[in-house]
């Protein structure tokens, strides 16, 4: 398996070194793609031509000035005031949303109940290494503890929202447990490619406790605690096999994880479409996009920075909102079902307090999803079915734009192939009699998009009859609005769009809030500072 795994073009350096860590497995960090797993977990391997492109000016990884304030408060004594406040001084300076998490989540850490006076803090890495043509090592990032005599270590995991609030992946805890119990101290090597240096292991531990702790609120769940031994069988039935398939290459699929995959450069897998967001050329860190992030910061440049940054949000949707959620659901699972049209009989009864996934709506709202899911019927994409081909629901379809330097995440309602055409249709819910915009683009930019990359023949295809499809569901009727993507002037407005709503984004650096009655519904405003109180007057100076 692993010895047979080549350099893929366009990377240099040595592959006989493996790390693997449980991001690996998944999780906040899952790997989507078997190609930048395969080349992640090769820390000497790079690409044989460096990015130039400068770093983020703002720490972009929220748990950094968690570990690094812990670190100091659990290895330097210094007290948690001091500790909080020396991250100010940090050369990558944090967001005030960020600074705000972060004190929060340390004083949880601290204040939880997994705290034991009886484990000591130990700051090497426990690392299990193993040679057999390659160099494998198994770590864990998170929190180290162990009894003073040495003999019972734990390992915490750090979650940003509740512990348990996600399940976490058996391989993940495998590989953390088998570190723990089998691993020996190191400190982390001065570059990242480096070997892990390890020093005697001194006493082998007799008991393992693989933990999570919430950071939003200080609880915990203890995934395994067991003996060796116990590791052992766990490691051979969730990691031993799994870690096998994660140093393994595979084909690369574009996705969200392009953004951090040092592959990137000499991948074939994602499009590169220079001027897809209607940018000039220019020289700036590298991120990801999608339209609803470009919305977000359209509200509020701290909103939609702290939101990508993946801090606890509160419930952001409202009903009406969540109806849509179950509606487009509900949809999804019918065309999954059902290619030759949806009937009358494939629709909720409107008497019915129906679900869809984990999108539970209160019986009255349930009726009207029930009034507009009647209308689909009219206006399925399936109706005339004999030359629709390559259905997909809820695709997610990933670019490159080389010019503005972005990974631009688009995830159409639907999408199919019509006689050899692409069709890209979005379904939106409503019950308002009209728009606010007299344009559709402007009212629904991921319209504009979807018209960019036809237009580009991004997703291949005849483009001849290529359309994007707006299938609008009211409780008392649907509507479909077709735009034609070969249409120059539809085009020229749809750049003029995305470049409207990307030029501020990416020429931000700092992310300042804008602080208004959108605070009240901002899913993220707990954490910033700038945020006004339920009782600040509204513009117009109504409370």
């Amino acid at each position: 398996m692993g010895e047979r795994w080549r350099l893929p073009a366009g990377m240099v350096g040595d592959p006989r070194l493996v790390r693997i860590g449980p991001g690996a497995a998944g999780g906040e960090d899952e790997f989507t793609c078997p190609a930048f797993a395969a080349v992640k977990v090769r820390p000497a391997v790079r690409a044989s031509t460096r990015s130039q492109l400068p770093k983020s000016r703002l720490e972009t990884f929220a748990l950094g000035p968690v570990t690094t304030a812990l670190d100091r408060i659990e290895f330097h004594g210094v007290s948690v005031e001091k500790a909080l406040a020396d991250l100010r001084l940090s050369q990558k300076p944090a967001h005030p949303g960020l600074a705000s998490f972060t004190d929060h989540a340390v004083r949880e850490y601290l204040n939880s109940a997994v705290a034991s006076a009886e484990l000591v803090p130990v700051r090497d890495y426990w690392i299990a290494q193993k040679t057999n043509g390659l160099t494998w090592e198994l770590y864990a990032w998170g929190r180290r503890y162990q009894a003073g005599d040495g003999l019972r270590r734990e390992f915490r995991f750090l979650r940003y929202n509740e512990a348990g609030a996600r399940e976490r992946d058996r391989t993940q805890i495998a590989i953390a447990a088998y570190a723990a119990a089998f691993g020996a101290p190191a400190p982390w090597p001065d570059r990242w490619e480096q070997q892990f240096q390890t020093r005697s292991v001194g006493v082998i531990p007799t008991f393992v406790r693989i933990v999570e702790v919430g950071l939003l609120d200080g609880s915990f769940v203890v995934h395994f605690d067991g003996s060796p031994q116990q590791v052992e069988e766990y490691f051979a039935a969730h990691g031993r096999q799994q870690i096998s398939g994660i140093a393994a290459d595979g084909p690369p699929r574009a996705g969200s994880t392009c953004a951090d995959c040092k592959r990137l450069t000499a991948c074939p897998a994602p499009p590169r479409i220079p001027g897809l967001l209607g940018l000039p050329s220019r020289r700036a860190p590298l991120r990801k996009v999608s339209v609803s992030d470009l919305r977000s910061y359209q509200k509020c440049p701290a909103q939609a920075h702290l939101r990508s940054l993946n801090l606890p949000r509160a419930n952001e949707y409202s009903d009406e909102a969540n109806l849509g959620h179950a509606v487009h659901a509900y949809l999804e699972q019918a065309h999954q079902d059902n290619r030759i049209g949806c009937g009358s009989a494939d629709m909720p009864d409107e008497r019915a307090n129906w679900t869809a996934e984990r999108w539970h709506l209160p019986s009255e709202i349930a009726q009207v999803g029930a009034q507009m899911l009647a209308h689909h019927p009219g206006v399925c994409a399936f109706r005339n079915a004999e030359l629709i081909t390559d259905v997909r629901s809820e695709p997610t379809r990933t670019f490159h734009d080389t010019a503005a330097q972005a990974i631009v995440i688009a995830k159409p309602d639907l999408l199919y192939l019509d006689d050899g055409s692409w069709v890209w249709r979005e379904v939106k819910t409503t019950q308002k009699p009209r728009w606010f915009h007299d344009d559709l683009l402007d009212e629904f930019p991921q319209l504009a998009l979807a018209v960019v990359l036809l237009a580009e023949g991004a997703l291949g295809g005849d483009p001849a009859a290529s359309r994007v499809e707006l299938e609008v569901l009211r409780p008392d009727g649907a509507d479909i609005s077709i735009i034609d993507p070969t249409d120059p002037e539809r085009v020229t407005k749809a750049r003029a769009v995305l470049r409207r709503l990307a030029e501020p984004w990416r020429g931000d650096e700092v992310f300042e809030a804008q602080p208004g009655r959108n605070c009240r519904w901002c899913p993220v405003s707990r954490w910033c500072p700038s945020r006004l109180d339920d009782t600040a007057p509204d513009d117009d100076g109504e409370a």
